[in-house]
């Protein structure tokens, strides 16, 4: 009976997921037909439209929600569901926890400077361009988790569904594949416009899709062979594309507030902003918030013991600081002087018998 009724909700979840998908795909249309669209009053018409659909879609999401929220608690409150279901066995949950749990070793500096920027944003609305280098062996990845935790912290889940992160890879040689890949995350195909056209169409629909307290995350990962490309990449995505979404997204806030448009380019070489054909495209920290320049995020080459110390306590309260520092000087040791890559890996060793150690304090 509890499967059967835990079935019925998740299928239930998959018609809801559905519906949502079929809404977007038909504002989709709308915006493409107010693009050839000449009558004044025919344009009119598609915008309602549009309205009437993003209200649909806000209803849809609501009740996925309230969906969403019955389906945990069947889970919860039945010990047969859980101790059947690998996902909700209190150890793999544990297990599951470590890459929450990681981001949090370390990242107090780089997230500065993004709190920084943050408090000078307009509260209708803006943009910020980010440029994170080294990102491999300073766990960029796990920076990135943490940003995104903190840029949901006044969010509620509906806008964090409505819109979320966008991923896409710059490679070698392809400046084009960025552009048509955020496309993508919009159901947008190139088709037979131009690649000035494309990118019009691109940024209306990201601008369409913003409404009141939106947070639109870019992330652009660089799989390049050179560093050199990086010289390439940032002119062309700032003059092509940027600028004319920071326009467009300030056109937004004249009906909208509180949106957020961030964009991080990240690559796994490290690379010097103030110097060469870039330094006109770098926003220096001493400088006002340029929101059409590239802020570096600066992250740590070590970690500390102290730091490691410090997430010991987070994940098992239980541990005494007599064990904590005997675990965080056993750890630093082994890493090499703290490095990021390092430090994660010893922590997932320990990360089991932190799991055990939290299993016996409850039994």
């Amino acid at each position: 009976m509890l499967d059967k009724k835990l079935e019925s909700l998740q299928k239930r979840q998959e018609r809801l997921e559905s519906q949502i998908a079929e809404l977007e795909e038909l504002i989709n249309i709308c915006n493409q037909d107010i693009k050839g669209e000449t009558n004044g009053d025919r344009r009119y018409q598609l915008n309602i439209k549009i309205e009437n659909y993003y209200k649909e879609i806000d209803e849809l999401y609501e009740k996925f929600e309230e969906n969403d929220e019955k389906i945990n608690q069947l889970k919860s409150n039945n010990n047969e569901l859980s101790a059947n279901n690998h996902l909700d066995n209190p150890k793999n949950q544990q297990e599951l926890k470590l890459n929450e749990w990681l981001p949090y070793v370390d990242f107090s500096r780089a997230l500065e400077t993004f709190k920084n920027i943050q408090s000078q944003f307009d509260q209708n609305g803006d943009v910020a361009l980010f440029f994170m280098g080294e990102s491999f062996s300073k766990k960029g990845d796990l920076y990135l988790l943490r940003l995104k935790d903190e840029l949901k912290l006044n969010n509620n889940r509906v806008y964090q569904q409505r819109f979320p992160p966008c991923h896409v890879q710059y490679t070698s040689g392809n400046l084009q594949g960025v552009i048509q890949e955020i496309g993508n995350h919009f159901g947008i195909k190139p088709g037979r416009n131009s690649l000035s056209e494309y990118i019009e169409l691109v940024v209306e629909q990201i601008g369409n899709s913003l409404q009141t307290n939106s947070v639109f995350f870019i992330e652009i990962t660089c799989k390049i062979i050179d560093e050199s490309e990086i010289d390439t990449l940032i002119p062309w995505f700032i003059n092509n594309f940027w600028q004319p979404l920071r326009a467009k997204v300030g056109d937004i806030t004249n009906k909208y507030e509180g949106i957020k448009v961030v964009t991080f380019i990240v690559s796994d070489f490290g690379h010097n902003l103030l110097e060469g054909s870039l330094s006109c495209y770098y926003n220096n920290h001493d400088n006002p918030f340029a929101r059409d320049k590239l802020i570096e995020i600066i992250l740590e080459k070590s970690w500390t013991e102290e730091d490691i110390f410090r997430w010991l306590g987070l994940v098992n309260p239980g541990l005494t600081k007599n064990e904590r520092q005997k675990r965080a000087r056993r750890i630093y040791g082994i890493t090499q002087g703290g490095s990021p890559t390092i430090v994660c890996e010893a922590l997932k060793q320990e990360w089991i018998a932190l799991i055990q150690s939290i299993h016996d304090n409850q039994l």
